[in-house]
């Protein structure tokens, strides 16, 4: 099968797009098992490290400030590439993102900030 020498790759995850070429390209699609299967499940460096460390997608779509229109792959697709890379974490309870944003926040905020930040951006 003849294959292009670039091709650009979408995250499923970010909806961030990469450039292949060559080899590398050649590399991704063995590692994936088809081209099919690279186009379904392509995971970013920066999400795959995330998932690595243990946090879920939903949380890593937080932390990398994912636009919310960008759409979620299907559950089917999800479950797939959290058994492929999630690793379990060394930490008994791995903070999730509300959890490390507040723990993050407090250590240096007066009260009006306190109350700002659990009234707007936390939602408490």
């Amino acid at each position: 099968m003849l294959m292009a020498k670039t091709k650009k790759i979408t995250c499923v995850v970010t909806g961030k797009q990469t450039i292949y070429s060559g080899d590398f390209l050649q590399k991704k699609i063995d590692e994936y098992g088809s081209e099919e299967k690279l186009n379904e499940m392509y995971i970013c460096r920066e999400v795959k490290s995330f998932l690595k460390k243990g946090y879920k997608v939903v949380d890593i779509r937080k932390i990398l400030n994912v636009d919310d229109k960008t759409p979620l792959p299907n559950d089917e697709t999800l479950t797939s590439i959290e058994a492929a890379f999630l690793k379990v974490s060394i930490l008994k309870d791995h903070p999730t993102f509300n959890e490390a944003l507040t723990c993050f926040t407090y250590n240096k905020s007066d009260n009006d900030v306190e109350n700002f930040i659990n009234q707007y951006i936390i939602g408490v």
